[in-house]
Parts: structure tokens; C-alpha cells; sequence
């Protein structure tokens, strides 16, 4: 949430600052500056400290957003290797210059104004729909923020904010210029046009032998058969030992008292949670509510919509603490609770249904329990038997061998590529979708000791490189026809866009449409109205770029935008429009003209800033805290 909380407090001005113009310095290979004596900061520019808690805190930040990217997390050694931690100093000491250069220009923000700002938030803000300190508190709690430090993060934002609306002040678009860009944009233009097929061509006849070798010869990457490799897996997974794993009957049925609780069906209620600022507000409701008066009323008159205070349907482990809890299921259908103290305050409780538990029976969970039990036995015994392998493998056991001694396969493949195909570009049956395993075989050779990989199923999986078949160009005699079809395809390529370049030559020397459009059996059409973003089946971007680029009544060509045919084209017209001044376009490109060059003007400042302020890195703080990390 304290993502929310940041994206809450920005808006365009955050996105100038802290993305395209937060410029991430080359902060690695500086000089030790603070070598000789210890230190809590990390980096500084200008002025500006990074501490070592906010350097942590960005690195775990980055490190959690990347373990969601790629499904799986990271430990902080991984993360070293993907450069996380780099690119977190590099991103905190972008900012900072902008901090440093903006606060030698003397601005500043009141305690009023931040405090103004932080209870506007709408991130902030609690059940009755005010800000709320208990909201702030348990987000800061959750992201590992102190409350000094939000608000030291918020006040700079908000001097960032100010810098840049004063940077603002007095930058609009130049008439002239808005003019210029909304004639550009929407000039139009209609184009008499053929459509060339392949075929305009005629047939292709068969190379001669000399220019099909040159050709094989030139085009040898079409025709050559891609490395591939032949390599062993052994895996290990959970249920590789299962069958090895057994449980009495004594241990199932104390596992089952201890873990009941897991297969009863508890009782549900549908919960309807009336808050209130103070007890005496809602003692004062209680009373209203004892005497009939609807309950919609009164959270219609504290600025809530029945769904602000329904629930839905919610277990007893489900409600915000034991107290409510308590009260919520001490009632019956219909009935309202006393005043409960919660732990975001006062709240009334009303049970619209109920919906009965269900408690499990030994003999009906026994299976299902059973088969957890084996699979949490045999998920913990996983990292026995891996060392067992790992020992087994640096005693120069074979994987086969391993593999006999526990009850494990080794499986051969032979030929793959890169992309796990045959050279042929077939699938390969049965290769396993292990995470890194082919770039493994691929940067690895034959007799390395590739350490386990990750099978994603709580196992490992060990591979093995046997051997190694460069690429080879499959002999002219093999390839001949798929050789000629190539060539015939590039030749009719070359042919049509020379038909279609010479047709353009003529026309621009005057020759008529008509007359080469018949010569050629061809019927000539008109395209719709046509702008420069203009882009279809017919008309690509190219064509339709080339066809801007010619004079009125001028020739040009392009491909379609669907297909291998070309258009020759004749522009028959050209619409300039006048601008339209108060139309909603216009004043819409105004602005946007307008916000660029702003946005231009604080960039300009900001890269100045961060030009004559260069980082200053405490590397031995850096190198203790990693190292500190590698032994955790």
C-alpha cells in the first residue's frame, strides 16, 4: 500500500521526476570516499544522504517486484546477480540529485501544508471516509516505514511538486506552433492506386547451377542445421518418495485431532459493520436502532452505501479481531450487537444469515490426510536426499548410479537445440519445462559439475551435457529445392519492387495511370480520405509515409499492409484544414503542446542538476552489508 500512497501523492509531476527524468547515475567502480571510518550512509550527492535502512528497503522493494515478475522469489545472492541492488543505489541516487539541486534554490514546505496534504489522501483514508491515523500507521507498519521517514519522503515530494510548478509558471504553446502540428496531423490526402501482386511478375524461372551455388553459398544461414546437444536429466521431486513413506494408524488419527480444524466446515454469517467515530456516536445509534429506526438510515447519515458496510459472508477467523468475532456470532438472524470496540474503532454488528458448520469425521478425511501427511514427509525428506546426491556426485559417483541407488531415472536426450526442438525444428517428446534448463545445457560442456536446478515442485533436477554437434550446412544435393524456392521467392521480391520503382519513373515523367494501369491489366482505385497516422490492410505506414512525401499529382509506392503485393500510388489530392481554434481537438493538443515544453524546461533543469553533482559511494558499507547477506 505504500506504492498506493506514492502513486496517490504524484500525479504528471511524479512521472517527469521520478521516471524520465530520474537519470540513474553509474554509481559502481567510484573511489571508497568514505574509506577510513564507519559510516550509516551509503551514498551521498549534493548533500543528500541514502542510508543504509534506505538502501535495504529499495533492494527489498526491487526484489519483491521482480520474484512477482518471474514467479518465483529471489534470494538476495540472486538478486545480486540480476543487478537488483545496483539498480536500486543507481534509482536512489537519480532522485537525490534532483533533491540537492532543488534545495539550493530555497524552496521549502510548512509543516500545515504537509500536514494538509497527508490528510487529504485518499489512501488514507478510514471506514467513516476521513483520514484516518490508524490507516497511516498500519501501512507504514506493513511496508517497514517509520513515521519520520514518511513524512521526510513526503515533504520532499512536495518541495519536487512545487519546483516543478513554479518551473511551469508562464511555459504555454506558441500559437504558431500548435498551428503548425494540428495542420501536420490532419492534413489528408486521396491517392489513385494499383495493386501489384507477385504474380504481376510472371513465372520465375530456375536459377542456372553457378548463380544457384552463389546463392546456397550467400544464403547459408537458411540452410544450416543449428547446434544442438545431447545431455541426461535426473530429477527428484516429493513424489519420487512417497511410496518409501508410511504412516500408522495411531499417527493419523493424533494427526487428525491435532489438524481437525482443517477439514471442519466452519459456521458462516452474513455481517453487516456500522463504524463510528466515537462510542458515544455509536451508543447514540444503538439506542435509534432499539427503537426500529432502520439501519439504512443511519449509514446513509454517516456518508456510506450499505456495500461501505456489508461484509459479505465471512467465517470467524475472517473478522478484523476476536472481539467483533465474539459479538458478530453471538447473535441471532436479524439481531443488532451492543457497541464493540474494534480495533479501528467503535463499530454495530447486524447478522442477516447464518449458514451452519459442518464438522469433518476421521474416517471421512482419513485419505485426503493421509496423502498431506506423505507429501509433507516426503517435501522435508527432498533436501536429505539431495545432499545424499550431492555428497554422492562429489565422491565422482554417476547420475546413474544415483539414480540406482534411489530409485531415481536418468533421462537421455539427443539433439536438441536452443529452443529445445530437433534440428529438423520439431518439438522434443517429453523434454521437461524446467526453469534455465536448456540456457544450462547451452552454457555448460560436456563434464562440468552443473550444480541442481529448480524443478518448480518443491525438487531438483540435475543435468548432465554428453555431447556437443556444431552447426553444419546440409549438402546443396539435400537442400536443392528448398534453395531454388528461396531464391524464386527473394527474385520475385526484387522483380515487383523494380516493376513497381520503374511504373513510379514513368508516372513522374508523365506518362498516364491509365495507360500503364491497362498495360498491365491492373484497375485502378481511390482511396478514401487519408492521414499521415492513416494504417490498414491496404495502406501500410510505409506506403502511406511515401505517399505524404510525394507532390500532388506525384507517383509513389509501397507495400500493402497486409500481404506481399505492392501499391503504386498518384497523389490525386491534398486537403490542409485550418485550424479550428475552439474546437475540444485543438484546445486538447494545446494542452499537450503546452505540458511538453514544461516538461522540457524542468527536465533541462533536472539533468543540469544531475550533471554537476556526482555520487559519493561508500563501498566498504556496501560490501559489509552484502557480505552480511551471503551468510544469512
Amino acid at each position: 500500500m505504500l506504492d498506493a500512497l506514492r502513486r496517490s501523492s504524484s500525479g504528471w509531476i511524479a512521472k517527469i521526476l521520478m521516471g524520465l527524468l530520474v537519470v540513474s547515475f553509474a554509481v559502481w567502480g567510484i573511489a571508497d570516499i568514505f574509506g577510513g571510518y564507519s559510516s550509516d550512509t551509503v551514498a551521498s550527492v549534493g548533500g543528500e544522504n541514502i542510508s543504509l535502512a534506505q538502501y535495504e528497503r529499495e533492494v527489498n522493494n526491487e526484489v519483491k517486484d521482480f520474484s512477482q515478475r518471474i514467479g518465483q522469489p529471489l534470494t538476495r545472492v540472486q538478486a545480486r546477480e540480476y543487478g537488483i541492488e545496483r539498480r536500486a543505489l543507481s534509482q536512489l541516487v537519480g532522485i537525490a540529485a534532483p533533491d540537492a539541486g532543488i534545495r539550493k534554490t530555497g524552496l521549502a514546505v510548512g509543516d500545515d501544508a504537509l500536514a494538509h496534504n497527508i490528510v487529504t489522501d485518499p489512501q488514507l483514508v478510514g471506514p467513516l471516509g476521513k483520514f484516518d491515523r490508524q490507516t497511516l500507521l498500519l501501512t507504514l507498519r506493513q511496508a517497514g516505514v517509520n513515521e519520520k521517514t514518511f513524512l521526510a519522503d513526503r515533504r520532499k515530494f512536495l518541495v519536487r511538486r512545487q519546483f516543478a510548478d513554479t518551473m511551469g509558471l508562464g511555459v504555454s504553446a506558441p500559437t504558431v506552433l500548435t498551428d503548425a502540428i494540428s495542420t501536420y496531423q490532419n492534413e489528408t490526402r486521396v491517392a489513385a492506386y494499383i495493386v501489384l501482386p507477385p504474380a504481376a511478375v510472371g513465372a520465375i524461372a530456375d536459377p542456372d547451377e553457378k548463380t544457384l551455388e552463389a546463392y546456397y553459398e550467400k544464403a547459408a544461414i537458411h540452410f544450416t542445421r543449428p547446434e544442438t546437444r545431447d545431455f541426461s536429466i535426473m530429477t527428484l521431486e516429493p513424489k519420487d518418495l512417497t511410496a518409501s513413506i508410511a504412516v500408522s494408524e495411531d499417527d493419523l488419527k493424533k494427526a487428525y485431532e491435532q489438524r481437525r480444524n482443517e477439514f471442519d466446515i466452519p459456521e458462516k454469517r452474513a455481517v453487516e459493520q456500522i463504524p463510528f467515530a466515537t462510542m458515544e456516536a455509536a451508543k447514540a445509534a444503538d439506542a435509534r436502532l432499539r427503537k426500529g429506526e432502520a439501519s439504512s438510515k443511519i449509514v446513509s447519515e454517516l456518508g456510506l452505501q450499505e456495500k461501505d458496510v456489508d461484509l459479505g459472508t465471512v467465517s470467524r477467523t475472517q473478522m478484523i479481531s476476536p472481539a467483533i468475532a465474539d459479538a458478530a456470532f453471538a447473535l441471532k438472524v436479524g439481531e443488532y450487537s451492543d457497541p464493540v470496540q474494534g480495533p479501528l474503532g467503535p463499530v454495530i454488528l447486524h447478522v442477516t444469515a447464518v449458514t451452519p458448520g459442518k464438522p469433518s469425521t476421521y474416517e471421512g478425511v482419513k485419505d485426503r490426510l493421509k496423502a498431506m501427511i506423505v507429501n509433507d514427509q516426503a517435501s522435508s525428506e527432498v533436501y536429505n536426499v539431495q545432499n545424499t546426491i550431492e555428497d554422492g556426485r562429489a565422491g565422482g559417483s554417476s547420475l546413474e548410479d544415483i539414480a540406482a541407488k534411489n530409485n531415481l531415472k536418468v533421462v537421455k536426450f539427443t539433439g536438441v537445440t536452443k529452443e529445445g526442438q530437433t534440428s529438423d525444428r520439431k518439438p522434443i517428446a517429453g523434454l521437461p519445462q524446467f526453469k534455465d534448463l536448456l540456457e544450462t545445457v547451452y552454457k555448460s560442456e560436456a563434464g562440468d559439475q552443473i550444480p541442481p536446478g529448480d524443478t518448480g515442485d518443491g525438487g531438483y533436477y540435475w543435468v548432465r551435457v554428453d555431447g556437443t554437434t556444431p552447426p553444419q550446412l546440409k549438402p546443396l544435393k539435400e537442400v536443392r529445392a528448398d534453395v531454388i524456392a528461396l531464391w524464386k521467392t527473394e527474385k520475385r521480391k526484387a522483380d515487383l519492387d523494380a516493376l513497381a520503382q520503374s511504373l513510379v519513373e514513368r508516372g513522374n515523367k508523365g506518362e498516364s495511370f491509365d495507360k500503364m494501369a491497362a498495360s498491365l491489366g491492373r484497375t485502378i482505385l481511390t482511396s478514401p480520405e487519408i492521414k499521415r497516422s492513416s494504417q490498414s490492410d491496404t495502406f501500410s505506414r510505409i506506403a502511406v509515409a511515401r505517399l505524404f512525401a510525394a507532390p500532388k499529382g506525384g507517383f509513389a509506392y509501397g507495400p500493402v499492409g497486409f500481404g506481399d503485393s505492392l501499391l503504386v500510388m498518384q497523389v490525386k489530392s491534398i486537403d490542409d484544414p485550418k485550424p479550428d481554434a475552439q474546437s475540444a481537438d485543438y484546445k486538447q493538443l494545446h494542452d499537450d503542446v503546452g505540458s511538453s515544453l514544461q516538461n522540457d524546461m524542468i527536465a533541462t533543469y533536472v539533468a543540469g542538476f544531475q550533471l554537476q553533482l556526482k555520487p559519493e559511494i561508500n563501498v566498504r558499507l556496501l560490501q559489509r552489508a552484502e557480505s552480511a547477506d551471503t551468510q544469512q
